[in-house]
């Protein structure tokens, strides 16, 4: 079975039915459960679940809403795991930092790509930007 690591915005997308992206990707993670496919699911990944949709000048959703999304809808897969980075996720970090010249924002990508690239999984999202690492598996839903 395949292993694919869900970025924040394709939860966040999949929880909330008004973004633009809702159905794609709502049915993306219908289809891999479907398929019997793993999905892994990285601390990161879902502390920014929690926090995005929360903020308060966005409005989007109460806490309660995205814990029970995350809690009730996410867990309940019953192919889900939670990915923490191994013995080579530090090297493989620190390798795009230095070799994109990445800073700020850009290190949290680089960090689950790191941790993509390690358990050989595939990254999706719908940010374009993680085209620019080399050798990490990814797609977009909505591209496929």
């Amino acid at each position: 079975m395949a292993l694919f690591i869900p970025d924040a915005n394709i939860l966040i997308q999949a929880l909330l039915k008004q973004t633009p992206g809702h159905k794609v990707c709502r049915e993306w993670l219908l289809a891999r459960s479907r398929a019997g496919d793993n999905l892994g699911l990285s601390e990161l990944v879902e502390v920014a679940l929690l926090r995005i949709p929360t903020l308060p000048r966005l409005k989007l959703v109460s806490i309660k809403q995205a814990f029970g999304f995350w809690d009730e809808d996410l867990w309940s897969y019953e192919r889900i795991r939670r990915i923490n980075p191994g013995s080579r996720h530090r090297e493989i970090l620190k390798d795009l930092i230095f070799n994109l010249d990445l800073v700020g924002n850009d290190i949290n990508e680089a960090w689950l790509a790191a941790i993509a690239m390690e358990h050989r999984a595939t990254l999706v999202s719908m940010d374009t930007g993680f085209s620019r690492f080399p050798g990490l598996s990814w797609l977009n839903p909505a591209s496929t």
